[in-house]
């Protein structure tokens, strides 16, 4: 292993509108990732026992809450000399609200995005918060840095066993 090892990027972490195909990749992966799982189970009294039954009701979906992506100006031009960081902004904008249907067909959700962290998971959500903090800004007032707070919550469309979450 040579010092060329220290010049490579790791994967980045990306982001895929599932509706439109568009993808965007991170200019930095997230410090942290925090997954989230609830199990609801309902409280049953039964008249006098010491306790209360447990019944399992569902599981709720994943969220990965506060995830925290840094975007700044100077490093995203290092990368690419035409990039705009608030194309990042506009891409989880556009996860916030429908997009742009056929005339006739009604579309009433938000689109499905698919997070991808390589070597750690990939999974398809819908995006449930957001939250810009712009952290510093040039003499004419342009964004230069910026971080965007978002939680994603897992969409399933079929059943999941507890076989399958071992993998």
């Amino acid at each position: 292993m040579g010092i060329e090892v220290v010049t490579v990027r790791p994967p980045r972490c990306l982001l895929i509108n599932v509706t439109s195909g568009e993808s965007i990749q991170c200019l930095f992966n997230p410090t942290q990732l925090t997954e989230r799982v609830q199990v609801n189970w309902s409280r049953i009294a039964v008249p006098g026992l010491s306790h209360q039954v447990l019944q399992y009701q569902s599981t709720g979906n994943r969220q990965l809450a506060g995830i925290e992506f840094y975007v700044d100006r100077f490093f995203a031009l290092h990368e690419n000399d035409h990039a705009d960081i608030l194309d990042f902004r506009g891409f989880l904008r556009s996860l916030t609200v429908p997009p742009k249907a056929p005339e006739g067909v009604p579309v009433v959700a938000p689109p499905r995005t698919i997070f991808v962290w390589p070597t750690v998971m990939s999974i398809e959500t819908v995006l449930t918060d957001l939250e810009f903090t712009y952290r510093q800004f040039g003499v004419n007032g342009n964004v230069l840095v910026y971080t965007a707070t978002v939680t994603f919550e897992e969409i399933l469309d079929v059943r999941v066993t507890s076989e399958e979450r071992k993998k």
